[in-house]
């Protein structure tokens, strides 16, 4: 699933380059606007009394950014197990040339953090997710 934005002035360092740490709230924006196209916003998932916390994140820097650039996040789920999910992004410009490769790891919690499988809590979920998985290598969903 695609999402686009623009750097912003204030994300970018003396040099003018887009700072490093920035990729990481890119991807989150992505993530979250996935999650509300798929119909499961982080909103009801939480009102719901589960967390998705971040695992680990991965980010192979390509090719640089700077204000005013617009980029596309291309984000599929990669991985998902009902207590694990992976996320991978490739963040182009809008000419086409690789900006970055991401892929950030979660788990499904309850609200005190303990791990769930959503196959027995939330099987409605974790076939929503599998649907969206499956489609997305197939489709632009």
């Amino acid at each position: 699933m695609k999402y686009v934005r623009k750097i912003n002035y204030y994300e970018t360092d003396r040099m003018g380059i887009t700072h490093h740490s920035n990729y990481i709230r890119y991807i989150e924006e992505a993530r979250c606007n996935f999650m509300d196209k798929m119909k499961l916003p982080y909103s009801k998932v939480e009102s719901e009394g589960f967390m998705i916390p971040v695992l680990s994140v991965t980010c192979d820097y390509k090719y640089s950014t700077t204000f005013d650039d617009e980029i596309t996040i291309d984000t599929k789920i990669a991985k998902n197990n009902g207590v694990r999910i992976e996320f991978e992004y490739i963040i182009t410009k809008a000419d086409g040339s690789l900006v970055a490769k991401l892929t950030s790891s979660h788990c499904f919690t309850d609200k005190n953090l303990r791990p769930i499988n959503l196959k027995k809590v939330k099987k409605d979920w974790f076939e929503l997710i599998e649907k969206y998985r499956i489609n997305d290598s197939k489709e632009n969903i």
